[in-house]
């Protein structure tokens, strides 16, 4: 994903009236995005959190892990990068330079994945997305199987098409669902939020309903989707939110929802006073439990303030109040 410079519901007021530049802070009460009020719910700080480099041995400050998904499964942590091939395994207590992380997988270069999802029905398999790949005369995802020691099997294109021009706003996460005996993949458009329901096919997985959030979930971009039973959860890396709603059981429809703010803090990268942003790069979310979520965030970019930096390409556990 390209990244937008984030400007929260104080700072779009005073760069309307100013037209300069403001830090990046917000109202912890409220956020208004795309003229949607919407009530938000606090997070508290982080019960634990890691940068990924220290996470893995071997690594320096310098090197690059864009985090842009995760998974929770038994007891590990599964991160894809869309810099990178490989999957970062990383265990859910975070022991840092431990030889319990570990990258599975092979490849090198950009990947350009942005989610990662599980399905636990025999035979077991990891999905990972491609955000959008030139495919004839459209783009469309592309979604690679792996066995569930993260070993490649193959791809299929999604049945989802999107221009030259949103080829950067594709798919942004994955989630699997199984229903009625069957699997199925939803996807998240990050540009729209709009949630492609996708069953697999011989050739592709075919695009079968598609979901519209409710509005409570207007948000400026969408940056990863995950199911925990009936509990979906959505994020937001512009507006530095999360959304969980409910997935109905008997239709292809998500009710409710509470949003939820990252918490802030001071520009020293400590949650507290302060009142600026820190997970401003969040791009991939997972449920531990139904009270316990894991967030990872994404590298920070030049035009982003220099205190987003403290909290970027990292793992985060936090409770859900």
């Amino acid at each position: 994903m390209k990244r937008k410079t984030i400007f929260p519901a104080i700072g779009l007021l005073l760069l309307a009236a100013s037209c300069t530049k403001q830090p990046a802070e917000m109202n912890t009460g409220t956020t208004t995005n795309r003229n949607v009020h919407t009530e938000s719910v606090s997070l508290g700080a982080p019960v634990a959190e890691a940068k990924l480099y220290k996470l893995l041995p071997g690594y320096k400050k310098s090197d690059k892990f864009e985090a842009s998904g995760v998974y929770y499964l038994n007891g590990y942590f599964y991160i894809p990068c869309d810099n990178r091939f490989k999957i970062a395994r990383i265990k859910s207590s975070l022991p840092l330079n431990s030889s319990q992380n570990t990258l599975l997988g092979s490849g090198s270069g950009d990947s350009d994945f942005e989610g990662i999802t599980y399905s636990n029905i025999s035979p077991s398999r990891f999905y990972v997305v491609e955000e959008a790949v030139e495919n004839g005369s459209s783009w469309q995802p592309r979604i690679r199987e792996y066995d569930s020691s993260m070993n490649y099997l193959s791809s299929k294109w999604a049945g989802y098409n999107f221009s030259e021009d949103e080829s950067n706003k594709g798919f942004e996460g994955i989630a699997h669902v199984y229903r009625n005996g069957e699997s199925y993949l939803l996807g998240l458009v990050e540009g729209t939020g709009k949630i492609p329901v996708l069953r697999k096919t011989a050739s592709k997985w075919e695009k079968i309903a598609e979901i519209t959030l409710p509005a409570g979930a207007d948000f400026g971009d969408y940056s990863d989707i995950a199911v925990y039973g009936s509990k979906v959860a959505i994020t937001s890396q512009e507006d530095a939110l999360l959304w969980i709603g409910t997935l109905s059981d008997t239709s292809w429809s998500i009710s409710g929802g509470t949003t939820y703010s990252f918490p802030t803090g001071n520009d020293q990268g400590v949650v507290g006073p302060g009142g600026k942003v820190l997970y401003g790069n969040v791009e991939g979310v997972s449920f531990i439990s139904a009270t316990q979520i894991v967030v990872v965030s994404d590298k920070v970019k030049s035009d982003q303030p220099d205190y987003q930096s403290y909290k970027d390409q990292s793992v985060h556990v936090f409770n859900l109040p």
